[in-house]
């Protein structure tokens, strides 16, 4: 059975739950069919009435450049008003959802906590909760799948984009999965749908579904990099390059101040990482140690299903402060690692990674039982 997406499930029944209202879409260019098909081209084709759209960080064609403000405007495809959820503004106004029956939402996710799409969801779900405006969650296929749950759960969450929701850093969820978690655990009331994948098994990484891959944001350009993610991102604002301005982001680590050859030499020594580290140097044409020669690893997952980033961040961290105390600052990173608690062990290594990663277990095993009651698929 081929795998569909909330999206192909909504196409083949013709639209037929958004016609006779009037629409709002949350999207931007990872919203397609199997056939690479958009979802405006699906929408309006069908004679649905779409009446603005609302764009997400990288803007509603993801062709804005990273942790820039995108501001609102009109979608030259379609003529429509673009609203811009990343600008001095991160969620839609009263007045812009004025009129609106149904807000749809259609964004990829990668998994991972720290991710603003989804985010992005969550606000516009409580504004469309406050007015009773009706949301519809087409879902897709959890890249990195949906069985393994791994890292802390941010507690208390900071309420900011990269920090929003109170969960372990890889969720194990869909987006329609964490719409219906966040509406109940969150108490927002919104009125909620889940338009379900077909065929699609928690299991399944995103290479065994059939579907086309789009970049799901300007430096997540591949499913290695997307399952690298967590392992490296989590410690990005201490001091280091994760590879971003090269064409490897989250393939590399490094930094000016590195020595290849003994941070490859002491990371590969670490145990449960399932990681392999080789020495390189590389040069980043933007963002951390831009035009900077970096001394470094090109880094590799030995066994992607044993693999729990979260936990190898952690003890890539530990590592790091011990060798470079004085240029490495893991509190920078703490929104990240899972708030000051995380940040400030392995700051103080006072606790060995074991000790630190056995300390957030009971939460985690406290969200695994809640989280079973918004899990669409087997």
């Amino acid at each position: 059975m081929p795998v569909l997406t909330g999206l192909d499930v909504l196409t083949a029944e013709d639209c037929r739950t958004l016609l006779r209202q009037r629409v709002g879409v949350i999207t931007n260019h990872t919203a397609i069919t199997r056939d690479r098909r958009h979802i405006l081209d699906i929408l309006l084709q069908a004679g649905v009435e779409v009446v603005a759209l609302f764009g997400p960080e990288h803007g509603i064609r993801g062709d804005h450049d990273e942790g820039r403000r995108v501001d609102s405007g009109t979608d030259e495809q379609t003529g429509l008003q673009v609203h811009s959820l990343f600008s001095t503004e991160l969620r839609p106004h009263p007045e812009t959802l004025a009129g609106i029956d149904t807000l749809v939402f259609d964004i990829a996710d990668v998994g991972i906590r720290y991710y603003t799409y989804t985010t992005t969801m969550a606000y516009c779900m409580e504004e469309a909760s406050w007015l009773d405006v009706r949301f519809v969650v087409l879902d897709r296929p959890n890249p990195i799948t949906g069985v393994a749950v791994d890292g802390p759960v941010m507690e208390p969450a900071f309420g900011d984009l990269v920090s929003y929701h109170p969960i372990p850093t890889r969720h194990g969820l869909t987006a329609g999965e964490l719409a219906q978690y966040a509406n109940s655990e969150y108490g927002m009331n919104c009125n909620l749908e889940v338009v379900p994948c077909r065929g699609w098994e928690r299991s399944m990484w995103f290479d065994e579904t059939g579907l086309p891959w789009v970049n799901p944001s300007p430096n997540l350009r591949n499913l290695n990099q997307t399952t690298l993610y967590a392992a490296l991102a989590g410690i990005e604002f201490s001091e280091v390059s994760v590879g971003r301005g090269t064409q490897m982001p989250f393939e590399l680590l490094g930094a000016p101040y590195f020595d290849a050859l003994e941070v490859a030499e002491r990371l590969n020594a670490l145990p449960d990482c399932h990681l392999r580290f080789v020495p390189v140097e590389f040069t980043p044409q933007g963002h951390a140690f831009s035009g900077e020669l970096c001394q470094g690893c090109f880094v590799l997952t030995t066994d992607r299903d044993r693999l729990r980033p979260a936990e190898a961040n952690v003890r890539i961290a530990y590592e790091l402060r011990k060798l470079y105390p004085r240029r490495f600052d893991v509190t920078k990173s703490q929104k990240l690692l899972g708030g000051q608690e995380v940040a400030e062990a392995i700051k103080k290594g006072r606790r060995e990674p074991e000790k630190i990663i056995a300390d957030w277990k009971p939460k985690v095993d406290d969200y695994l039982r809640r989280r079973k009651r918004y899990l669409l698929y087997g």
